[in-house]
């Protein structure tokens, strides 16, 4: 079997154990929350779980992948020790948060999304610690693992837009709908469906999709410039943090769609953020490098 078809195998496989997993998780979670400082676990809609069951999963079905594929071709990932790895790493994170946080800044300052009262500051904490986490296992399967392998049967640049649209689509498969009302054994797999009914609106996929997939190929440049995950991994873990934490303290007053939808990173208006970002990445640390190799 190619490693193409492996690599989809492995796909399928997340999906389907992330549903068995996800129940599970959300009575772990209900559990925990009667723990101090972990109450917030209690009011997470099994949506949520869901969506960590399958990351969970896609690492846990990693390394038996890597070990399926063999680890000759491991040994080909583009990867080197990076001894910038640190500047790279905070670097990283510094200017992704202050672009995103310079959008919010706008957003607040023509009144679309004002402050939340109380501000719920002590979510942020939380919110940083799943930034990190995330960051660093997903850098590590698309950028690492996946694009490594990939880039070993087609040229570069397709196998970066091939990657990250794949990037994109995993992220866009976010389960619409009710909140589920009771959580039975079977309620991940009810999810599996539902997390396609985002494709039915247009103005969603364009603002949503396109602008993850531009996020996806920026990472995979940085990833491939530095021949390292460092750089990527900061600018993802800055994304989200301030994505996710910004959600939180702040609330919609208006709907401007298709410019910005509910989620800052959501509209047409993001996907020139994001390619702005892309462009100060550039500048800041890739501009020094030639171009992508094309094969």
């Amino acid at each position: 079997m190619s490693a193409g078809l492996k690599i989809l195998a492995y796909l399928i496989g997340t999906v389907v154990l992330g549903a068995i997993l996800a129940p599970w998780l959300f009575w772990a979670g209900q559990f925990a929350s009667h723990f101090r400082h972990l109450g917030f676990l209690a009011k997470t809609d099994f949506q949520r779980f869901f969506d960590r069951s399958v990351l969970v999963s896609a690492f846990l079905l990693l390394f038996p992948l890597l070990r399926w594929i063999g680890l000759q071709r491991l040994q080909n990932l583009g990867l080197r020790r990076n001894p910038r790895r640190v500047s790279h790493l905070i670097g990283g994170f510094l200017i992704s948060a202050c672009t995103i946080s310079a959008l919010g800044g706008c957003l607040l300052g023509f009144d679309i999304r004002e402050w939340k009262d109380p501000l719920p500051w002590n979510l942020l904490p939380p919110i940083l610690l799943t930034a990190i986490s995330v960051a660093f296992i997903e850098e590590f399967l698309f950028r690492g693992a996946i694009l490594g392998l990939v880039r070993q049967s087609i040229p570069t640049v397709p196998a970066a837009i091939f990657v990250s649209a794949l990037f994109s689509i995993v992220h866009f498969l976010n389960p619409a709908g009710e909140p589920v009302a009771i959580v039975r054994w079977y309620s991940g797999f009810e999810m599996v469906p539902r997390a396609f009914g985002r494709f039915s609106e247009p103005l969603l996929v364009f603002g949503g999709f396109i602008t993850i997939s531009i996020l996806g190929l920026l990472l995979a440049h940085a990833t491939i410039r530095t021949s390292s995950l460092w750089l990527a991994i900061g600018i993802h873990c800055g994304v989200i943090f301030v994505k996710m934490g910004f959600n939180k303290v702040t609330k919609k007053n208006y709907d401007i769609s298709p410019w910005f939808g509910g989620d800052i990173t959501v509209g047409i208006g993001s996907v020139l953020v994001v390619l702005l970002l892309w462009f100060l990445t550039w500048m800041i640390y890739l501009r020094a490098e030639s171009d992508w190799e094309l094969s």
